[in-house]
């Protein structure tokens, strides 16, 4: 994978959310992660565009990747639901 993320995550983490998540610290820039942006996520395996659910206050940061490659929603990558 080629491509900067905006966070590194594992997406077979998962908690009582059902989500996978990752840290704050994890990120290139943490002020793109906020809730209801959509970022890149991923690992060296596996990268997603992913929405930014929520970012608690000890730097869990929960995301919800879409479905289908990258290319598919690129478009949103910056933008926010919010």
């Amino acid at each position: 994978m080629n491509e900067q993320l905006d966070i590194w995550v594992d997406f077979n983490t998962q908690d009582d959310t059902g989500l996978p998540w990752s840290l704050l610290d994890e990120s290139t820039d943490q002020s793109r992660i906020v809730a209801g942006a959509y970022v890149l996520a991923g690992n060296d395996h596996a990268n997603a565009v992913a929405e930014v659910v929520d970012v608690g206050s000890d730097g869990v940061v929960h995301l919800r990747p879409l479905p289908g490659p990258v290319s598919e929603h690129r478009h949103l990558l910056g933008a926010t639901t919010r």
